[in-house]
């Protein structure tokens, strides 16, 4: 999919579009979808990030910087950042319900993008708690949501959508490299992004280019959607 299919209608009455990311941790948010949501902000999408808690319990020597680090990136990404301090790996379910249907209240999204769900088994705690709720909350309030790849351990994730994000693709190593605290993580190396990227890419049978991947919970679309694609 490319940036041409996230463009708002070109009708002038129509309300600019907003996404908004849920996710546990700063960071969580541009390893995973960097390039769809820079490629959302410029096609004229509101990007709103919103991150519960402040980081500290990271094994980083570096502490107490990843809310500068996170608006860094969003200067890249085009996004505005909004920081809660929920204690990390001690939230529950509905603390993140309480912060999420508030969040929803004010923004009004169009998009919901949070993490895919993955037991503790396979993946971090707060992931699988933060998944939860906001899947609690979408399915209530009847808003598209889409889960996006974690950055490690695949197992369980089964993406039905996957997004271009080889014109971007230096925007989102731009933007993951922000995280200067989080930077020994193997995860956050430049090879281990380009290689999931690249993987991304094959897994669609693509010789060239780099990918995102999400799994599509709930989508709806109207009359709008069809007359765009028509158009093109």
């Amino acid at each position: 999919m490319n940036a041409d299919l996230f463009s708002n209608s070109s009708s002038s009455n129509s309300k600019q579009r907003t996404v908004l990311t849920i996710y546990s941790h700063a960071d969580d948010e541009v390893l995973p979808a960097a390039g769809t949501l820079r490629l959302m902000s410029l096609a004229g999408w509101k990007v709103r990030c919103l991150i519960l808690t402040d980081g500290n319990l990271s094994r980083s020597s570096i502490k107490g910087q990843r809310h500068e680090e996170a608006e860094a990136a969003g200067k890249i990404i085009g996004a505005i950042y909004e920081f809660y301090a929920l204690q990390e790996c001690n939230f529950s379910t509905q603390e993140v319900i309480r912060v999420a249907e508030a969040a929803i209240q004010r923004i009004q999204p169009d998009l919901i993008i949070t993490h895919a769900p993955q037991s503790e088994k396979y993946g971090h705690r707060d992931h699988e708690i933060c998944s939860v709720a906001v899947s609690n909350v979408a399915t209530r309030k009847n808003i598209p949501l889409w889960f996006s790849a974690p950055p490690v351990f695949l197992r369980g994730f089964e993406p039905n959508f996957f997004v271009d994000i080889s014109s971007v693709i230096e925007d989102k190593v731009a933007a993951i490299g922000c995280y200067e605290s989080e930077s020994e993580k193997t995860f956050m190396q430049l090879d281990a992004i380009l290689v999931l990227s690249r993987f991304w890419a094959r897994e669609l049978g693509q010789k060239d280019g780099y990918f995102e991947a999400f799994e599509i919970s709930r989508h709806c679309v109207d009359a709008r959607f069809f007359t765009a694609l028509a158009s093109r």
